[in-house]
């Protein structure tokens, strides 16, 4: 199994009082969970409304930058985009991914999409429940400054055009910004920083 624990900054003040235990690492800070916004569209049972995608999108970047001060330029180039799709689509008439794509290109614009790293592990585990599987992955990356490959990704879909997928390696970021989709057009989005650059 795979967890985290999020906790409120007076909780963690409270807790790096105690005493240490012995044989256990300092507690510290790993990352920040900055941000998170989560809607439904109703809009059908088993596919992703691009404009829905992009609108919640741009309302959800608009927010970050308005509380946090990060603005897109600043998560597209020092962040990751952990998908929910696998930047793989079944026809240009029934694409999630390709709907998921033109919300980033519609949210970021081509310039800033180009320099934003995509990542999904679905490719190593399948479509697990609940999706969070990703959200752990995400700080991972942040901590380690490590991504993961796209796994079995061989080829340029030209259908998705030119985004920039992760061939795996060390890679430098600040920013983990999530994606995660359910029937009937659930999206929530997540922004996750990490504590090393604060």
């Amino acid at each position: 199994g795979i967890g985290m624990v999020l906790e409120t900054e007076s909780s963690f003040q409270q807790r790096s009082k105690l005493p240490a235990i012995t044989g256990c690492p300092p507690v510290q800070i790993r990352a920040r969970l900055l941000a998170t916004q989560y809607s439904n569209s109703a809009f059908h049972g088993a596919a992703l409304d691009r404009k829905h995608i992009a609108s919640e999108l741009k309302r959800f970047l608009n927010d970050v930058e308005l509380v946090h001060g990060i603005g897109k330029a600043e998560i597209a180039t020092h962040g990751v985009y952990f998908s929910h799709e696998t930047s793989t689509h079944a026809s240009p008439a029934a694409s999630c991914a390709g709907n998921e794509v033109a919300a980033l290109r519609s949210a970021f614009g081509d310039e800033l999409l180009s320099k934003l790293l995509i990542l999904n592990t679905k490719g190593f585990t399948g479509h697990p429940m609940g999706v969070s599987f990703e959200d752990v992955a995400a700080v991972e990356v942040l901590m380690r400054q490590v991504v993961p490959p796209v796994p079995n990704y061989k080829e340029k879909d030209e259908y998705l055009g030119d985004i920039k997928i992760s061939k795996g390696g060390a890679y430098a970021c600040r920013y983990a910004l999530r994606f995660a989709a359910g029937f009937g057009s659930q999206v929530a989005f997540a922004l996750y920083a990490s504590s090393q650059h604060e």
